[in-house]
């Protein structure tokens, strides 16, 4: 919200119903990227292996997924009206980007930093340890 008034985005009813669309946004990322780390095998020892295994399976997703959410909001911009650009495109655009780096960037940094055994909840089995690897093909 606080970016969102620098670029000149006032605070009324839609702009608000717009930050409350954002929170599906918000969560999209840091979620995906929370399980697959908590889910990862026991088998990977550290937290850095953990995100490693997490971000080759996500990161692709995790792009496309953005870019193809961004190009719809981004047809806002090109309406005739301004509202829409202004209470719609911006707060929008504006959650995307914000999100989108701290699912993808912060989040991995700040999960390396969270090694403890408490965090490793996934199976103990080797079978997945590896499904994503480029030496398996």
């Amino acid at each position: 919200i606080g970016i969102s008034i620098l670029v000149g985005v006032s605070l009324t009813a839609f702009s608000n119903m717009a930050f409350v669309l954002s929170i599906g946004f918000a969560v999209e990322y840091s979620v995906h990227v929370v399980h697959r780390f908590l889910s990862a095998p026991n088998t990977l020892a550290s937290a850095h292996d953990r995100v490693v295994h997490t971000m080759k399976f996500l990161t692709m997703p995790l792009t496309l997924s953005f870019l193809s959410s961004t190009i719809g909001i981004i047809c806002l911009a090109f309406t005739e009206f301004k509202f829409n650009e202004v209470y719609f495109f911006r707060p929008l655009l504006i959650v995307m980007l914000v999100t989108y780096f701290i699912g993808t960037w912060f989040l991995p940094i700040l999960l390396t930093k969270l090694d403890f055994d408490i965090l490793k909840v996934g199976s103990s089995d080797d079978n997945h340890a590896n499904d994503f690897d480029d030496d398996k093909k």
